[in-house]
């Protein structure tokens, strides 16, 4: 079954819940508040599969919660670190 979609909603606690709308979001914030910025390290701490950490954290950096940061040019590597938006969320 599909979930509604509150993202549209002129309601910010209904548009916070569509963003948060299920577990793994909030555990990501989690550990990114901690810290971990790294893929690598957000999937240790999390455990889980990969396409959903993905997937959790495109979403975040969509939304302009976290922000990629390149740490290393050859090859081009990303740190995932909060934004002002995610730290004030």
């Amino acid at each position: 079954m599909r979930r509604t979609s509150f993202a549209q909603w002129p309601c910010s606690i209904a548009r916070t819940m569509d963003l948060l709308g299920d577990w793994w979001t909030p555990l990501v914030l989690r550990e990114a508040f901690y810290g971990i910025r790294r893929f690598d390290a957000f999937q240790e701490s999390l455990g889980g599969a990969r396409n959903t950490l993905t997937d959790r954290l495109r979403r975040l950096m969509e939304e302009g919660l976290l922000e990629r940061r390149p740490y290393q040019t050859e090859p081009v590597r990303y740190d995932c670190v909060l934004t002002e938006k995610g730290r004030d969320f």
